[in-house]
């Protein structure tokens, strides 16, 4: 995830723990899309302290722990059904 993923997820993860960034790469043709969370408390720590903007490097955790992880508990149903409704 890029800082500004991660910026972004913290706001939503500090309010919701178990919510979770998917974030989409239509030209990576290995992985079109992963599904991530950021660590606790390494990475919510880290981030929580940063305050640059734009694209930026970030510390490793003081435990030297990633900053954030794959969610191994999200599964995905090819079969289900939903509509997208963007409300911009």
């Amino acid at each position: 995830m890029s800082s500004i993923d991660l910026h972004t997820h913290y706001s939503y993860q500090i309010m919701l723990p178990e919510s979770v960034a998917i974030v989409m790469a239509p030209k990576d043709s290995s992985r079109n899309h992963g599904i991530f969370r950021l660590t606790t408390p390494g990475g919510m720590s880290v981030i929580k302290q940063c305050d640059q903007r734009g694209f930026h490097p970030h510390n490793q955790p003081p435990d030297g722990g990633p900053i954030y992880d794959t969610c191994t508990d999200v599964y995905m149903n090819p079969d289900l059904k939903f509509d997208v409704i963007d409300l911009r």
